[in-house]
């Protein structure tokens, strides 16, 4: 009776697929939990121009930090992501997997362009950038 307790249990936990930890943080924040995050800026946020200052700020003050680059940017934008994390030699990726926060084949107002997060753990204290 217990055996068919437990199958009961792990179909019920595993019927929608594999349980996960706060799902909806990982959605908004390119795959990160909320808490690890120093800086997340949307598409919108970025249309007129890359704060470059405000990204570039944030590497320096978070070296165990990790760069997200949603995917679906335009390829100006995403190359000049690229080309501070590779002038600072701080680790990035490409997100481009479909439910990150991302509704569609295009980079949407809403979508999130660039979040840094810290690899490590979650944040200690906040990241003051003067």
């Amino acid at each position: 009776m217990n055996t068919m307790m437990d199958v009961e249990k792990y179909i019920k936990a595993h019927m929608f697929g594999n349980p996960t930890i706060n799902p909806d943080d990982k959605h908004e924040f390119l795959g990160n939990f909320r808490d690890r995050v120093a800086l997340a800026l949307t598409v919108g946020q970025v249309q007129n121009g890359l704060p470059v200052a405000l990204v570039q700020k944030t590497i320096q003050a978070l070296p165990t930090g990790h760069l997200y680059i949603n995917g679906r940017l335009g390829p100006t934008m995403q190359k000049q992501l690229l080309r501070m994390a590779l002038a600072a030699d701080y680790p990035f990726t490409l997100v481009t997997q479909s439910g990150v926060r991302v509704h569609s084949e295009t980079a949407q107002p809403q979508d999130m362009a660039v979040v840094i997060a810290d690899t490590k753990g979650p944040l200690k204290k906040r990241i003051t950038l003067n």
